[in-house]
């Protein structure tokens, strides 16, 4: 079987069960690992927070990264569940894009009442409620409900508004929202939703912030890693034949702009294409793969939309001095004198603030990465 990690009986099935099996199939990778470990201990561990941005590229994998929060926190409160059935461990809705730069509050509370399963919503609430009642309401049944999380999909939307000021309106309304309701709420979205972050001294205090980037060409282990993920996905492929996807993984690594998300879907359709049009074809080819790859102009706009976000979480040395500056951390000081300086330069400890320079730093020790299992994430 080519080393083939599927179950041999699926090549005996129907070709809409085999599309199904590969597109239900998940994998653990680093960047996923990286962003689940830190949303969870920003969920559970992170006191004082009461948002958490969760923010990448398209298409890098933050609805798998959603999906596995939701049944890792579901599993671990089962327990709970039975004995509390009215509580729900985790609980969601997708943002809708605002229509008129106008953010629609009212349609995203009747959404969290109904992802609440709040009882008789139909009867009990209407659209035509006033937005302050709306928000009691799900108040109230958040706090009934007592959910360790409420997440937000597609977050950025609520970054689309005209006016600056409505703009810092959106987080301190969820901030306020979280707080009366002891729920931490996790917004994901692209690099679009990062204008919400740092609108104000206490919304910075009590935010955490997560970037979930793709992966990069220039970074030997992220290369490695990416290979990793494509290696996996072909053995997962249910053919007769894995494909060589190695033999080919800078295209690979182009079409889906180092997003696993994108590389799963562009699979997934290649697949469909190949198993409706010759169900007995043996595995699919570099050709199968480019005439259902994303167009280039379309990566460009991808790269870049990801390239400028993720210069935005940059640090320039410019905004370090006037940090320092601004704590009076750059004025002089009375200098030691040449003999103290001498005398204890050696017994200078390595610390993190030292201002000794490490010529390493940035460099990533050797390591060797499990990809495609679960017991990590």
């Amino acid at each position: 079987m080519n080393g083939n990690r599927f179950p041999p009986e699926l090549l005996s099935l129907p070709v809409a069960q085999r599309i199904a099996y590969f597109n239900d199939y998940t994998m653990a990778h680093p960047r996923l690992v990286e962003a689940f470990v830190d949303l969870k201990r920003a969920i559970y561990q992170a006191p004082g927070v009461s948002l958490i941005f969760v923010f990448g590229p398209t298409g890098v994998g933050k609805t798998t990264l959603l999906r596995r929060l939701i049944q890792k926190i579901i599993s671990a409160t089962l327990p709970e569940l039975e004995v509390d059935k009215g509580q729900m461990p985790i609980v969601g809705i997708e943002a809708m894009s605002p229509e008129f730069s106008q953010f629609d509050w009212k349609d995203f509370y009747l959404r969290i009442l109904k992802a609440l399963n709040e009882p008789l919503i139909d009867k009990k609430i209407s659209y035509r409620d006033t937005k302050l009642k709306l928000r009691h309401a799900v108040e109230s049944a958040l706090i009934n409900r007592h959910p360790d999380a409420l997440y937000i999909d597609e977050a950025h939307h609520l970054a689309k508004l005209a006016s600056g000021r409505k703009l810092k309106d959106q987080p301190e309304a969820l901030k306020s929202l979280s707080s009366l309701a002891k729920v931490r709420i996790v917004m994901v979205g692209t690099y679009d939703l990062m204008p919400l972050i740092n609108l104000g001294d206490q919304l910075c205090r009590r935010s955490k912030s997560i970037h979930f980037p793709l992966y990069h060409a220039d970074c030997d282990e992220d290369v490695f890693a990416f290979k990793s993920v494509l290696h996996t996905f072909e053995r997962h492929l249910p053919l007769p034949e894995a494909p060589d996807l190695l033999q080919h993984w800078e295209d690979c690594y182009i079409h889906s702009v180092g997003c696993v998300g994108v590389l799963k879907d562009w699979l997934s359709q290649t697949l469909s294409a190949v198993l409706e049009e010759r169900p007995d074809s043996p595995t699919i080819t570099l050709k199968d793969l480019s005439q259902h790859a994303l167009p280039v102009s379309q990566c460009l706009i991808m790269l870049k939309a990801a390239q400028q976000g993720e210069e935005k979480l940059k640090n320039t040395q410019a905004e370090l001095d006037q940090l320092r500056s601004a704590m009076g951390l750059l004025r002089k000081f009375p200098q030691m004198s040449t003999e103290t300086t001498d005398s204890t330069s050696e017994q200078q400890p390595n610390t993190p603030f030292s201002r000794t320079k490490n010529k390493n730093v940035g460099k990533s020790k050797p390591r060797r990465y499990r990809v495609g299992g679960s017991s990590q994430c």
